[in-house]
C-alpha cells in the first residue's frame, strides 16, 4: 500500500479576514456549517490529523471526523505579534516586519522563524513517509507552504512565494521512496 496524503488549508478565520496573524481562533459558526457539505470528500481517509488549533479541530468536527492531533502541524508561532494585524505590526515594528519578510532565518518576534517551522515540518513528514494508507491532514497554509517547499527541496526563502488559499487541498504521494507533489491549490469539489 502506498502512502498518500490530502493536506486540507483551513477555513479563514476571523483574524485571517481582518489580516492578523494567528492566535488560535476558533471558525465562525457559518463556516462550521458550510464546511458539513464538504464531508463526503474526505469520508474515505484511512486516517485523520490535525493541527492543534480550535479551527483545525472544529474544521474536523464539522466534516464529521475524529481527527488525531499531530503537534508538529501546528502554526508558525508569531511571538508578539500573534493577533495584531499586519499593517499594525508594520507601523509599530516596520524594520522587524520588513526584515523577517524577508529574512526566513528572523525571529525577531520572539516566536519561531519560518526557517525553524519549515525544519520541524519536514523532520515530522519525512518520518511520515513510511504510514501506508491515505491520510487527510487539516492545517494550516503555513505548514502546507512548508510541507511544498521540503517536497519540491525548495529554498526556504521561496515561502513568500507560495499562496494557499483557505479550503483548498494539495495532495502529495510517495512513489520509489520519494514525495511526489500530485496538485496544489486545488478547490475542494462541491456536492
Amino acid at each position: 500500500m502506498t502512502t498518500r496524503i490530502t493536506l486540507l488549508c483551513l477555513p479563514a478565520t476571523a483574524a485571517l479576514r481582518a489580516g492578523r496573524f494567528p492566535a488560535d481562533e476558533p471558525l465562525d459558526f457559518e463556516q462550521t456549517e458550510s464546511i458539513a457539505g464538504l464531508a463526503h470528500v474526505f469520508s474515505r481517509s484511512d486516517q485523520v490529523l490535525c493541527s492543534p488549533a480550535r479551527c483545525a479541530q472544529h474544521t474536523a468536527r464539522a466534516l464529521g471526523l475524529v481527527p488525531t492531533i499531530e503537534p508538529a502541524l501546528r502554526e508558525v508561532n508569531y511571538g508578539r505579534w500573534a493577533g495584531r494585524s499586519l499593517k499594525e505590526v508594520a507601523v509599530s515594528e516596520p524594520l522587524e516586519i520588513a526584515s523577517w519578510l524577508s529574512d526566513p532565518e528572523l525571529a525577531s518576534h520572539g516566536g519561531e522563524s519560518i526557517s525553524s517551522a519549515i525544519e520541524r515540518i519536514s523532520q515530522w513528514l519525512e518520518h511520515y513517509r513510511w504510514v501506508p494508507g491515505h491520510t487527510l491532514i487539516i492545517t494550516h497554509a503555513s505548514v502546507i507552504k512548508a510541507v511544498i517547499l521540503h517536497v519540491l527541496q525548495a529554498p526556504s526563502q521561496a515561502y513568500w512565494q507560495l499562496d494557499i488559499s483557505p479550503l483548498t487541498q494539495t495532495i502529495l504521494s510517495v512513489h520509489q521512496d520519494q514525495w511526489r507533489l500530485k496538485s496544489s491549490g486545488a478547490p475542494v469539489p462541491a456536492g
